[in-house]
């Protein structure tokens, strides 16, 4: 995703709506000045796309509201700079209104042409005529589309699609559901999209990302205190939010002052996520790490690290639960400053009761993934009994349990699933998948951009729960270790797939590219402290 300007924010249609009301209603700005700079934008993009070449031909279709609108003045700019220019109308003319109204009158004063494509008779010829141009601009629908898109317009987003041309969405694809990102029925396949103010909602998430291609965001002169106002509070994961929060280390810093993890996790046949968790924590700058385990995976865990201390707390995971092992665990707790509690622990009973127990009177922040959310889903009262501050990192499948919702449930509206269970357990939540979804308990979004397919393979979760953890043993709130392990992890994994292919790399490759990353960033970073 490509972004002009500063904006890394994006907005629901509600807040869309609220945006524009304040910057009209109580700024001042006219409707009729913030379409003629939305269009002008679409023009530079259009005449770019274009080559700038203006001998060739750009097809407009315009549908009714501002987004036919905004169709309009683009036209009008690319014809005023000479190209060729088609306006094929979506709309009976009489029923244009609003602000979209006088351009469309100045431009038929212009003598542009009009195409008519209300008539069915009319879109037999509109896959010809469009496919004579070198850019199709969509400004059929607009942000407001939440039911599905049916009859003529469906008909005309087929066409677009089909058309083999490059498409210029305005705002967001016509047929994408902008708060969900899901297509309302159908959608049009964007290669670029220019949108306004900030980006939408859809537009970040999947597939609305995809169906979008290289998204611009652009301003159309509205203050930025309106975004404020409007109750904006969702961001995209950027680079410069990485490097701002990446813990330092004091030049006389030792393994001690850099934090000490404690990780619950492994069990026989399953210690592959212990060791991948807690490679992941060191990789990160965890100054030590010790993973909790049983005794028959002790030795297992133990051969295949060199760098991790591996401790046995329960004999076996279906073990009874009795007060030398919460004792034990008790020691092991002390001096340790954060906890990951889950990977390749089963749902044993035994292993089940001490992880609950645990969760209830540890003081220091956890990170709970993989069986220890099945835990917390099969106990609905344990979130009322945990006060230890939590990052929760469930797959959609894991999500759909803790919420008790299908996983089409939770899919259909990520970010509504994420927000309800940070503020149930009061914990930052990361719902993984094609653009992760962080939810705060104060219900901030945040939208990571970094990851691809490759990744769905076993054990990246592994690493990013043991990524999460090292941050916060650093002594990164949950929400900030959240986002930088988050992010963090999708680069890695974008690095990864670049060197060995999606389909070839492994979740251990992910730890042999953070330490290059870090470094980058490090080296972009202003020093902990000065040099002499």
């Amino acid at each position: 995703m490509t972004t002009h300007w500063h904006s890394h924010y994006f907005m629901s249609r509600q807040q869309m709506r609220e945006y524009d009301r304040i910057a009209m209603a109580e700024v001042g700005i006219a409707g009729v000045v913030l379409m003629e700079n939305a269009g002008r934008a679409v023009a530079e993009m259009a005449a770019r796309m274009a080559g700038g070449d203006r001998t060739r031909h750009i097809s407009i279709v315009a549908g009714p509201g501002n987004n036919g609108g905004d169709g309009f003045v683009a036209a009008r700019h690319l014809l005023n700079a000479g190209y060729d220019v088609t306006v094929h109308l979506a709309v009976n003319p009489e029923r244009i209104a609003g602000d979209a109204l006088p351009n469309y009158q100045v431009l038929r004063r212009m003598g542009a042409c009009f195409e008519d494509i209300t008539r069915i008779t009319a879109l037999i010829d509109l896959k010809d005529e469009l496919r004579q141009a070198s850019v199709v601009v969509d400004a059929l629908l607009g942000t407001g589309i939440s039911r599905p898109v049916e009859g003529q317009f469906a008909d005309i987003i087929d066409i677009m699609n089909d058309a083999g041309v490059p498409i210029l969405a305005v705002d967001v694809p016509s047929g994408l559901d902008a708060d969900r990102g899901v297509p309302a029925n159908t959608a049009v396949r964007a290669a670029e999209t220019v949108t306004f103010g900030h980006y939408k909602t859809g537009l970040v998430l999947h597939p609305g990302s995809s169906l979008a291609g290289r998204c611009h965001v652009v301003p159309i002169g509205v203050p930025g205190a309106v975004s404020t106002q409007a109750g904006i509070n969702g961001e995209v994961l950027h680079g410069e939010m990485m490097r701002a929060r990446l813990p330092g280390r004091p030049a006389d810093a030792h393994k001690g002052t850099c934090g000490h993890l404690l990780l619950l996790a492994g069990s026989l046949g399953k210690s592959g996520a212990a060791v991948m968790a807690g490679n992941g924590a060191l990789r990160v700058g965890t100054g030590l790490a010790t993973i909790a385990t049983t005794s028959l995976a002790q030795p297992v865990i133990e051969s295949r690290c060199t760098e991790i201390m591996v401790e046995g707390v329960m004999e076996k995971v279906d073990a009874a639960i009795n007060d030398r092992h919460m004792k034990r665990l008790e020691a092991l707790l002390d001096g340790k400053r954060a906890l990951v509690v889950g990977p390749g622990l089963t749902t044993a009973p035994g292993i089940s009761n001490l992880v609950m127990r645990l969760l209830q009177m540890i003081a220091v922040p956890a990170v709970v993934d993989a069986d220890g959310l099945n835990m917390l889903a099969a106990d609905p009262t344990a979130a009322g009994r945990i006060t230890a501050p939590l990052v929760l990192t469930p797959h959609p499948g894991e999500m759909a349990r803790l919420s008790g919702k299908t996983v089409l449930e939770v899919q259909a509206d990520r970010i509504q699933a994420a927000r309800s269970l940070a503020e149930w357990h009061k914990a930052v939540v990361v719902l993984k998948g094609a653009r992760t979804v962080i939810a705060a308990p104060d219900g901030r979004i945040f939208i990571n951009p970094t990851g691809n397919p490759g990744m769905a393979t076993a054990g990246t979760g592994d690493v990013l729960a043991g990524m999460i953890g090292g941050f916060l043993a650093q002594g990164l709130s949950p929400l900030d270790a959240a986002i930088v392990g988050t992010y963090l992890h999708g680069v890695a994994g974008d690095v990864a797939a670049l060197r060995l292919s999606r389909a070839a790399m492994l979740a251990g490759d992910l730890l042999d590219e953070i330490p290059v990353i870090l470094r980058d960033w490090e080296c972009q970073r202003p020093p902990t402290e000065p040099t002499a």
